[in-house]
């Protein structure tokens, strides 16, 4: 048992000394951190500046709703859909032209070429009445959708309404008929009742990509050691004085401490950003985020990341005792990277129907527990006997695999000069 610990914190030191580990620890969650702050930022920026649209109006009647506010404007015909563009409303400054002559146009053409305006739209005459005459922007950059969107949304909303009162009816009387259309979602727990607009669902299914990438991640890490070990026969001498099995639960622990002290420092710094910014952040999703990102949330998050890992780095050490070089390694460890991949490729239909007794029989398998009942915690909290008998049989699990792993790494370990199948695999099984 001593041995056992001296390998742990062999392991554990080596990990913790490798530039791969300090890159992924430190720098790798800055540098995300830089990649999502760039584009926002970028992004704030773009929205700041002024872009001048000219707007040929011949009806005489459309180019108010492009200067008007965003609620007189769209009428209310849209409903919510309609926020996104008084983004682009304080952005783009907007001149009405009555009438335009063909020198003029001209004129716009050569302010558009030279990048004085953002574009010039021109309204024809026959817009209210007809309803195949089209309106025609002209741009020079055809890929700012943003505006697009908007210069297109004002124009629609306007013709509706204009249409609307040349034929008698009057728009307030549309615009009261379509209020009030809407269904509030409600998530309904024993604590209380909470407003959920997929907020869950993405938690949800984030979390058990964390998951799917750290268990890939740490359980080929683990493969790979071994491999090493094995090919330069350091194998050989520490098999001298260690016994296989210690060996093999030395390495899969140190490694696995390792992987909880870059989880930790995720989470620290996570948590100290959070202090700054997840009140914005919630603010900003809504109430219904507070109830989803919970501490309780995370806690189960991490006690289904360690069974996970337990229960896969321990099959990846067993498949990489069956191989000697790195390049053998992809073949011998697919069927566990299936393992991984299933419950990634469910996750869509079981946190949309948590409760199905097909969600519920596929989260408690052991193997797809921590991917899929995370999931459904974060769609819709399971019963505690479901949460606890996927503990206990992901516990009994792990404790399979390790006596079936270290088997196949106690003969393995030492065999050299030729590729196993799988039924010489299973012969280990039987005598060693």
């Amino acid at each position: 048992m001593n041995k056992m610990f001296v390998v742990l914190r062999h392991e554990f030191r080596q990990k913790m000394k490798s530039k791969t580990f300090v890159i992924m620890t430190f720098i790798a969650p800055l540098l995300l951190g830089v990649v999502i702050a760039v584009p926002v930022l970028v992004t704030t920026m773009n929205e700041g500046s002024t872009k001048q649209l000219i707007v040929v109006d011949s009806t005489g009647k459309l180019g108010k709703y492009f200067t008007q506010p965003e609620s007189k404007a769209s009428r209310g015909f849209k409903g919510d859909e309609s926020k996104q563009p008084s983004i682009m409303a304080r952005s783009l400054k907007v001149e009405v032209l009555s009438f335009v002559t063909p020198r003029q146009l001209d004129s716009l053409k050569k302010q558009l070429l030279d990048k004085n305006i953002f574009g010039y739209l021109i309204i024809p005459a026959s817009a209210i009445s007809d309803s195949s005459s089209n309106a025609i922007l002209r741009v020079t950059n055809a890929n700012d959708f943003s505006s697009q969107e908007f210069i297109t949304s004002r124009f629609k909303d306007g013709l509706f309404s204009e249409r609307l009162k040349s034929s008698g009816v009057d728009p307030q009387f549309v615009q009261k008929a379509h209020s009030g259309a809407e269904v509030e979602t409600l998530k309904v727990s024993e604590e209380k009742e909470t407003e959920d607009s997929g907020i869950g669902f993405g938690a949800g299914y984030i979390t058990g990509m964390i998951l799917y990438v750290a268990m890939l991640l740490y359980g080929s890490l683990i493969m790979q050691s071994v491999i090493e070990e094995k090919n330069s026969r350091v194998i050989e001498l520490l098999t001298s004085c260690i016994k296989p099995m210690d060996l093999l639960i030395g390495k899969v622990l140190g490694v696995g401490l390792a992987g909880m002290l870059q989880v930790s420092v995720w989470a620290i710094m996570f948590a100290t950003l959070s202090f700054f910014a997840l009140p914005y952040i919630l603010l900003s999703l809504g109430p219904a985020a507070a109830h989803v990102i919970s501490p309780i949330s995370f806690i189960y998050f991490i006690f289904y990341f360690i069974f996970g890992y337990l229960m896969y780095a321990t099959l990846y050490a067993g498949a990489g005792a069956t191989v000697e070089q790195v390049s053998d390694a992809q073949q011998v460890s697919m069927p566990i990277t299936i393992l991984i991949i299933l419950p990634i490729l469910m996750m869509t239909s079981v946190m949309q129907s948590p409760s199905s007794t097909s969600s519920v029989i596929l989260s408690l398998i052991p193997f797809f527990s921590p991917i899929l009942m995370v999931g459904r915690i974060f769609s819709e909290m399971p019963p505690w006997w479901q949460i606890a008998l996927s503990f206990v049989l992901m516990g009994a699990t792990f404790f399979g695999v390790l006596w079936l792993a270290g088997k196949i790494y106690r003969t393995g370990i030492l065999m050299y000069g030729k590729k196993y199948s799988l039924k010489e695999i299973f012969r280990w099984l039987k005598y060693s």
